[in-house]
């Protein structure tokens, strides 16, 4: 009997991240791995399947549908159903939750939001299984979505091991009067709402006269709004942007990276993509906390949890971390530790697995 077979469904970037590591997990518990990219309508992708020839291919054992594709899941799903094969969806995001709790466009008593959040219940009840990046966001979809728990569960959202890994780098020397050179501190990331980079910008304000520096580095919708903010810091870079395959590199040459610090619900939900992939570079972090990491973040000494909202905690964190840099090696390697242990590629296979499991019995 030769390999299952997963096909990833809808119009989706390939190469985003999740979708990388999702596709690398079933690749390596055996599966193989196949895809249907819409081109045309994602609501009648089933029809473009069906003029495309696409059940001429070898049936797949399960249908995916990947990160923020919820247009493509009625399609996807008449397809698969009508064929007796299960379907399972990773949203990541909640396309309510993104317009109404985040980024505030809508109110939720708007008649627009309530028919998006009607839309989204319906189109959540389609799906055999849905997986979610923590268990905060089971519970969010539970309360709101209405999508009962024993269809759900996590799926980590990991990164790519073969590109995010430790580097060697090399380090400034002692300045001239033999002052240690300068802390760096990173962000790196997409300027989302619930990143807090004013957060960020507001403790750079407060430590200009220390030796620390705060560097950025990214795109996306809030970046100039970031800019604008750290106008006149002289403690605040904004970096060049750099190839997916050198984040690494600009990781390592800095000594602790910080992940999300805003004060929306859904920032409480998320472990950031930059927190995998700077412990998994070996670098320490800060963040808000969120019940959805792994309990041992609590114990680890290379994450440093503080307030959302909070930039006086954020300069207390990095201050403590600064106090004890004697012991950076010890913190690079505990970091890297946590990751190996806790959110590899190893833990997103066994919580796949699990997954499968429970889909396909």
């Amino acid at each position: 009997m030769g390999a299952k077979r997963v096909l990833f469904w809808g119009r989706f970037d390939h190469g985003y991240s999740k979708n990388r590591v999702n596709a690398a997990a079933f690749r390596e518990l055996g599966w193989e791995v196949d895809y249907f990219d819409v081109k045309w309508c994602c609501r009648f992708g089933d029809v473009e399947a069906w003029l495309r020839g696409l059940s001429r291919r070898p049936l797949p054992d399960l249908v995916f549908v990947p990160v923020c594709r919820q247009r493509d899941i009625a399609a996807a799903c008449r397809w698969a159903h009508r064929r007796g094969i299960k379907v399972l969806f990773d949203p990541m995001i909640s396309a309510w939750d993104k317009k109404v709790l985040e980024q505030k466009k809508w109110k939720a008593e708007e008649p627009r939001a309530k028919r998006l959040l009607a839309w989204e219940k319906k189109l959540m009840s389609m799906p055999d299984f849905i997986t979610w990046d923590t268990s905060c966001h089971v519970d969010f979809a539970a309360e709101y979505l209405d999508v009962p728990r024993e269809k759900m569960a996590p799926l980590f959202t990991g990164t790519d091991e073969s590109v995010f890994k430790p580097v060697e780098t090399s380090r400034e020397p002692q300045a001239a009067n033999g002052e240690p050179p300068l802390f760096k501190v990173l962000y790196h990331g997409a300027y989302l709402p619930l990143h807090g980079t004013e957060v960020i910008v507001e403790a750079a304000r407060m430590t200009q006269d220390l030796p620390i520096q705060w560097d950025f580095l990214g795109w996306g919708a809030y970046k100039a709004e970031t800019e604008a903010k750290a106008a006149g810091l002289k403690n605040v870079r904004f970096l060049d942007k750099v190839p997916y395959v050198k984040v690494p590199e600009v990781i390592c040459a800095h000594d602790i990276v910080l992940g999300v610090f805003g004060t929306t619900a859904k920032a409480a939900r998320v472990i950031g993509n930059k927190v995998y992939e700077c412990m998994a570079c070996a670098r320490p972090t800060i963040n808000e906390f969120c019940t959805g990491y792994p309990p041992s973040a609590r114990d680890c000494p290379s994450i440093k949890f503080i307030p959302p909202g909070d930039p006086a905690a954020l300069v207390k964190a990095v201050e403590e971390y600064r106090a004890d840099w004697s012991n950076r090696d010890m913190y690079f390697r505990e970091a890297r530790k946590f990751f190996e242990r806790e959110l590899s590629m190893d833990v997103v296979k066994a919580q796949l697995k699990e997954i499968l499991k429970k889909i396909l019995g």
